[in-house]
């Protein structure tokens, strides 16, 4: 059909072998090099090895984390990955239920916002109560009977889905943004 007629003192191309592979082998260790940074710096994978977020994030289901959290991209009912205040090395899930200037109280483990009960909230996140025993007293335990608490600047209330089954601002009280870690995808 086509025919190209060589010119003069033009060479025949050949496949060069060695250049592809290394032209292979730099891209590979480039991207191998940007992944790696994307992981370290950016996102990352986190495994929950317990249920207190249940149903929502289930223990064993691998879920993603960004790293760039700004105090202003935090709202109510996103779920975070936080240091834990008192167990050095230890992280934990929690979902925001309360930001700077809140009210928060609870009252027979029913949390209240501003006044609003999570009832009237009408959240996307189901909570879960595994304890059939009716709530402790106040005197007893602040879990399940908080009285009136402003959240302070540049803190969180934060508390787990599966209420019974985990630590969170009802016994370390609200966290200061420079705890949390990174927030879930």
């Amino acid at each position: 059909m086509f025919s190209f007629k060589k010119e003069f003192g033009e060479k025949e191309k050949k496949f060069d072998r060695k250049k592809f592979a290394q032209i292979i082998s730099i891209s590979l260790a480039v991207g191998f090099l940007f992944a790696t940074a994307i992981r370290i710096w950016f996102v990352f994978p986190f495994v929950p090895e317990t249920e207190e977020m249940s149903p929502a994030l289930p223990k064993g289901k691998r879920i993603y984390i960004s790293r760039f959290v700004r105090d202003s991209s935090l709202f109510l009912g996103d779920v975070v990955l936080v240091e834990h205040p008192t167990q050095k090395g230890k992280v934990t899930l929690v979902r925001i239920m309360g930001k700077s200037g809140d009210q928060i109280s609870i009252k027979d483990k029913v949390l209240y916002r501003n006044g609003i009960s999570e009832a009237q909230d009408k959240s996307d996140f189901s909570l879960q109560f595994k304890d059939v025993r009716p709530a402790f007293s106040g005197t007893y335990s602040n879990r399940d009977n908080l009285s009136n608490l402003t959240v302070e600047d540049r803190n969180y209330f934060l508390l787990c889905d599966n209420r019974d089954d985990c630590v969170d601002s009802r016994d370390f009280g609200p966290l200061p943004f420079e705890k949390i870690i990174g927030k879930v995808f």
